[in-house]
């Protein structure tokens, strides 16, 4: 279970990279970054959830609640770093 745990931290991880990247890239600013980050962060724990056949439980130990919810903050953080690290490399400099 500690293997699928680290493989969908893993995901997550690199899907609020390029979330980030993306947004900094096209420009988004204010609630439009944020609605990149629900979205990408949605979107991959939706078609995480459809690898895992929508039973979290059996492959991670965790219940649905827990497995949508847990490590958000984390990755808003990691999100905003990249983000406004590509929208200054794009539109500042």
């Amino acid at each position: 279970m500690m293997h699928n745990m680290n493989a969908v931290d893993g995901c997550r991880s690199y899907l609020t990279l390029f979330g980030a990247v993306s947004a900094g890239v096209v420009g988004a600013t204010g609630m439009r970054g944020l609605l990149f980050f629900v979205g990408t962060y949605a979107l991959g724990s939706v078609a995480l959830l459809a690898r895992m056949r929508f039973d979290a439980s059996a492959y991670t130990g965790e219940g649905l609640a827990k497995f949508l919810i847990l490590g958000a903050p984390g990755y808003a953080l990691s999100f905003v770093l990249f983000w406004t690290l590509a929208y200054a490399l794009v539109h500042i400099y």
